[in-house]
């Protein structure tokens, strides 16, 4: 390791703590993000004992699906040499000296590296207290993933990323194989389950054992590393014991192809374009679509459209036409989901036994709408329009300004609504309605809580930053969903009417009591400057 290195190294973790002492409210919100990750388990932990998931069969199913489906499509990006961030003074005191081309890839991949300890922390945890494993079992595990694992991902990606002996056409042949194997493994688990689901009834065991059977555990190198997994966890059979030696083999031999291969440094260009790519989606702040967080570039579409309206309601057509000009289509892949979820719900109350009751669909919708409100937020129109200064020039008072800039929202969460709450009710024959109550409320909560948002993300946020103020806006979230959850604990006294009308006035009293707050603050441009 030569001097540069060793320099942006010391340098790097002191700025780091500068800046922590410089941006103490930026630094607590950091903490305060940790910590709910640490007790994100906790969090999870009633649901997943209702699943009866609480066992080492529970956990070996949950890790087994994190590491099919999020690993080993992540390995994957390497070999399009993205996934791979240099930063600016990475280039000038890494790539601009004599650093070895590996080196340099090993610093890399090393920023990261304080993410898998703390994933693997919260697993240690979600083991011990969840899924009620011992603890030596849980830290024997844990240790020996964090020494094999990392060997095998950094060798993976020092040899897909910078490797020149293999060539580009093999390296694509090898991407094709893992996801057809994938699919193909995709394929064959939901044929299986639903068979079973329609023959016997759904048994979320049946999942467990056909991700514990040899066909997985085969897979090179990602199935082996799961033989590790079912080994610790379930206890020794032939199978696992083979998988297992071959994980521990693949990752010391992978280690020593990478350390042993030849690269120059042809990976260079490919990293820095990756890299200036993520820091101009990162001054973006989060306002990125979909296409663009996959590292592609927005489509443009030749929608032809002409302003209209009065005062500031033209922000609300200007925002249509930058929709579909964006999009081929008006709604997006997020609005679908909906359409999905709504349906699966509906289709999982005829052919999951017990699984949903019809007579609680008011309650179901009403609890999803809650959720969905505090810990799902989609990509907001209304952020747009806080970085053009024409809002602080239209003709037009701050609450109209504002009430428009976020018409759009509120028309997406009504069509998300429908999405979700027609075809639930259609499959469980409810009443209309019942529909319509279910849409009105999900509708009403979600427009709260976008001027939740908007008062404490995008205004208190310019003050305090974006970090510590989305942690508060999931607190504060919390708060103000007190009331209607509670209202829904006397759906077995009162009829459904009167709780309806409390949780709508509810929300709209707490709508307008945010949407005022946030006006009153967009009296000037400096009220959103950082």
């Amino acid at each position: 390791m030569n001097e540069s290195l060793l320099y942006l190294i010391k340098k790097s973790f002191l700025n780091f703590f500068k800046k922590s002492i410089k941006k103490p409210l930026k630094t607590i919100g950091m903490l305060l993000l940790a910590a709910y990750y640490f007790y994100l388990p906790f969090l999870m932990k009633g649901f997943i004992t209702d699943l009866g998931l609480n066992t080492r069969s529970g956990f070996v199913l949950i890790a087994s699906m994190g590491t099919l489906y999020l690993t080993m499509p992540l390995t994957m990006t390497y070999i399009k040499r993205k996934g791979v961030n240099f930063k600016k003074q990475d280039v000038n005191f890494i790539l601009a000296s004599p650093t070895s081309p590996k080196q340099a890839l090993i610093y890399a991949l090393s920023k990261d590296v304080y993410i898998n300890f703390a994933m693997q922390v919260m697993f240690l945890m979600a083991a011990v207290f969840v899924f009620e494993i011992p603890l030596l079992i849980s830290i024997i595990y844990i240790l020996v993933n964090i020494v094999f694992s990392n060997l095998l991902s950094y060798s993976l990606a020092v040899i897909m990323y910078a490797s020149e002996e293999i060539t580009l056409k093999q390296k694509q042949r090898i991407k094709r194989i893992v996801y057809v194997v994938l699919a193909s493994f995709t394929v064959f688990l939901i044929t299986n389950v639903v068979s079973q689901t329609l023959e016997s009834g759904f048994d979320i065991a049946y999942i467990s054992s056909i991700l514990s059977s040899p066909v997985v555990l085969m897979i090179p190198i990602f199935g082996w590393q799961l033989g590790w997994l079912n080994l610790v966890m379930l206890g020794l059979t032939p199978v696992r014991l083979i998988t297992t030696g071959l994980f521990f083999a693949s990752a010391l031999s992978l280690t020593y192809y990478a350390y042993k291969m030849k690269s120059t440094g042809e990976y260079y260009e490919d990293a820095l374009s990756f890299s200036e790519n993520v820091a101009l989606l990162q001054s973006k702040k989060g306002d990125i679509s979909l296409t663009e967080a996959f590292g592609n570039k927005k489509k443009k579409y030749g929608y032809k459209g002409k302003l209209k309206g009065f005062k500031s309601n033209v922000m609300f057509h200007k925002q249509i036409i930058e929709r579909r000009r964006s999009r081929r289509y008006f709604l997006s892949f997020g609005d679908i989901i909906y359409l999905v979820a709504g349906l699966g719900l509906g289709l999982a109350s005829i052919f999951i036994d017990d699984f949903i009751n019809p007579d609680y669909y008011l309650e179901i919708m009403i609890g999803i709408s809650i959720y969905l409100s505090v810990f799902f937020k989609p990509g907001s129109d209304w952020k747009s329009e806080f970085k053009n200064y024409y809002l602080f020039l239209m003709p037009d008072s701050p609450l109209n300004k504002l009430f428009n800039a976020s018409l759009l929202e509120h028309l997406l969460s009504l069509v998300r609504a429908i999405f979700l709450t027609v075809p639930a009710g259609l499959f469980m024959s409810v009443s209309f309605l019942e529909i319509l109550f279910a849409i009105t409320v999900q509708t009403l909560l979600k427009a709260m809580m976008t001027y939740v948002s908007i008062f404490i993300e995008g205004i208190i946020g310019a003050k305090i930053g974006h970090t510590f103020a989305s942690i508060i806006s999931i607190f504060v979230s919390i708060i103000i969903m007190i009331g209607p959850i509670s209202a829904l604990f006397f759906t077995g006294i009162l009829s459904i009417l009167p709780i309806i009308l409390a949780i709508s006035i509810y929300a709209i009293l707490i709508m307008l009591l945010f949407l005022y707050l946030s006006s009153m603050s967009l009296r000037n441009i400096e009220s959103l400057e950082e």
